[in-house]
């Protein structure tokens, strides 16, 4: 005991003498620095969460160890505040420690420097647990001769420490190759289509002129991959600049924001009447002449900035073309704009670069004329038809309830009917008549009249089915012409549960064909139970196009109607959904720290720490009694034979456990 006050008493004194040392010189010395993580591998097997408490400390210093004797004994000290969310299992664990005779205590003490951590079991009780706490000790160093009295408060907020689900990780390897395959393909065309816009195609000659005076080939072929490197890189780097902004919750946002969809809205209604011929839209002029003299100066910054003056250009006609790759990028992957970009601007940058290459080849393109013009127009309507979407988005995400899927059905057939009627040089547009229809006219005013007639079957019946990912979702009901009354497009299964007719959430949210599930993940969990059922967990989005295009090609299968009815537990949960929950559902999320009100936001958070996902459709199956995932997840399947094998799948891993 005595040898104990006065190795207390020595640590007192060079505790008093470095703070001393610390007024003076106005420094605070802390040469220990914590990191916390989790372990959750005995989740499955033992319900056991480790806590992991690493310290980093500085050359020469150390800690002491937690299982140091109390009585006689410099020691690191854990404390937990409890709660009923969680229960401490034993008593903390050190690691790597190691051991010395220290002339203080007179005595054998075990310490841990870079190489040590301490290890604490948890025993999760709820599904949202938050663990809080701090740590007192001393971090000591025989070269400084001193011994600093510290105290680190510590939480854990991590989706591994909030949940009681367990998870074999390797099921969580969702690969996402073909939806994102089909998107980079749906830039690259767009970026060859951008070619042919009136804005664009004139350009051509003028720029291919200017390496075509090249003396030098070396030097031509040179310059000629910059100037297509510059293309690239000035639309790539829009994609990183969105890329930068955009979480892994902020593109759902972006994506079902009323704001950015109504502006979206008025940007493709603008381009769209301009385009047509409304109005001219345009870059300042002083702008372009800037950079276009910029582009005189020769050399690679030349070159450059010849590059961003074709970009300034060509903006009013490819605006929509850029904005639909951008507006497609907010719904998956956070580097979606970049891969975007990169593939549209590929695809833009190679017609320039090959013809500054081979000039020659210059000879065998089409000269610009009335062929361009009626391609702007066209692209015009298509703009104007697409910026519907943005606004069915808006008017699902808020219940407005206003844009049905027949009143935007009646607005796409008399747009494509008006362009057709134009074309076939039977309406005047701003840009007057279509003077000298040939037969290559002829037939793509066909396509446009045959287009808008087909539009119009979705009002009697016609589920149109590949164009459901652009549509409304379907409604129950539809005017059947040999009838002259309504009729549902799927009538409803007998053995369905009357206890389904009214699940939480059922007045604003839909599923369709008469589907019968939940949209809310405690009742639907209770359900599952009471059944003895595998769950489905279906994330999904009011502006999702490719969960529309699934519902309408997939969904609609007898086969898959018949798993998702009576093998499965359907529970739908809406990430974008804007209705405000009551205050007693808020909560703060232990991802971003914010607090969660709404459906959507609540849903997002739970695919993003449950799944660490935020691409939609996104599709799990669920033990209901353990909340484990019993098979690996899915996403944008088209392929119904594959949808039916994941789904019987999931019924045989489940069953089997």
């Amino acid at each position: 005991m005595k040898n104990k006050l006065i190795g207390s008493l020595f640590i007192y004194l060079f505790f008093i003498q470095s703070t001393f040392i610390q007024s003076t010189f106005s420094q605070i010395l802390e040469p220990v620095s914590w990191e916390f993580k989790v372990d959750s591998s005995e989740l499955n097997s033992s319900r056991n969460i480790n806590l992991i408490f690493i310290p980093t400390t500085e050359l020469g210093w150390y800690i002491y160890s937690s299982d140091n004797d109390p009585d006689s004994e410099p020691r690191t000290e854990f404390e937990f505040n409890s709660n009923r969310t969680y229960k401490v299992k034993g008593l903390i664990e050190p690691l790597n420690v190691k051991t010395k005779y220290d002339e203080v205590w007179d005595a054998e003490v075990r310490y841990l420097d870079n190489d040590g951590a301490f290890l604490q079991k948890i025993i999760p009780y709820e599904e949202n647990i938050s663990i809080s706490g701090y740590i007192s000790y001393q971090v000591c160093s025989e070269i400084e001769k001193m011994c600093i009295p510290l105290e680190e408060d510590f939480s854990f907020y991590n989706s591994a420490v909030k949940t009681n689900i367990s998870y074999d990780q390797s099921l969580m390897e969702f690969e996402k190759e073909e939806s994102l395959f089909s998107f980079l393909l749906f830039a690259f065309v767009a970026g060859l289509l951008a070619i042919l816009t009136p804005c664009v195609f004139p350009m051509i000659p003028l720029t291919v002129s200017y390496f075509a005076n090249k003396s030098n080939d070396k030097k031509l072929y040179f310059e000629a991959i910059i100037f297509g490197l510059s293309i690239i890189f000035i639309f790539t780097f829009l994609g990183i600049f969105l890329s930068l902004i955009m979480g892994p919750q902020s593109a759902n946002e972006i994506a079902s924001s009323w704001i950015s969809n109504l502006i979206f809205f008025s940007l493709f209604i603008i381009f769209g009447l301009s385009l047509i011929g409304f109005f001219e839209l345009t870059i300042p002029s002083s702008i372009i002449t800037s950079f276009d003299n910029k582009s005189q100066q020769g050399g690679l910054l030349g070159v450059f900035f010849m590059a961003f003056t074709l970009v300034l250009v060509s903006f009013s006609c490819i605006g929509p073309l850029v904005g639909s790759i951008l507006v497609q990028s907010a719904s998956g992957l956070q580097i979606k704009p970049v891969l975007g970009m990169l593939s549209f601007s590929l695809a833009f940058s190679l017609p320039f670069t090959f013809l500054a290459i081979f000039p020659q080849k210059l000879q065998s393109l089409p000269k610009s004329g009335n062929w361009m013009v009626t391609l702007r127009i066209v692209l015009g309507f298509i703009a104007i038809a697409f910026s519907l979407k943005f606004l069915s988005v808006v008017d699902k995400a808020y219940h407005f309830n206003l844009l049905s899927r027949d009143i935007f059905l009646i607005i796409w057939s008399i747009l494509f009917l008006i362009l057709s009627l134009y074309l076939l040089g039977l309406l005047k547009l701003p840009e007057g008549y279509l003077q000298n229809q040939g037969h290559r006219i002829r037939i793509i005013a066909m396509f446009f009249l045959v287009f808008s007639l087909y539009l119009s079957t979705g009002l009697f019946g016609n589920r149109l089915s590949y164009l459901a990912a652009y549509l409304p979702p379907l409604q129950t009901n539809y005017f059947d012409l040999k009838t002259f009354s309504y009729k549902p497009f799927f009538e409803e299964s007998k053995n369905y549960d009357t206890d389904l007719s009214n699940v939480k959430h059922s007045d604003i949210l839909k599923l369709p064909y008469n589907l019968k599930g939940f949209f809310d993940y405690k009742e639907a969990i209770n359900y599952a139970k009471k059944k003895n059922r595998p769950m489905l967990l279906d994330f999904t989005g009011h502006g999702c196009v490719n969960c529309r295009d699934i519902e309408s090609r997939v969904w609609s299968d007898d086969r898959v109607r018949e798993f998702l009815n009576n093998k499965y537990v359907l529970l739908s949960l809406y990430v974008d959904d804007k209705t405000v929950l009551p205050e007693s559902a808020w909560y703060t999320s232990t991802y971003d720290s914010k607090i969660k009100r709404t459906i959507g936001r609540q849903n997002a958070d739970f695919q993003i720490t449950r799944f660490n996902n935020n691409a939609q459709p996104f599709y799990v199956v669920i033990d209901p009694y353990s909340e484990s995932v019993v098979y690996k997840p899915w996403g944008y399947e088209l392929n119904i034979e594959n949808y039916i094998s994941h789904l019987d799948n999931g019924i045989n891993e489940f069953y089997a456990r």
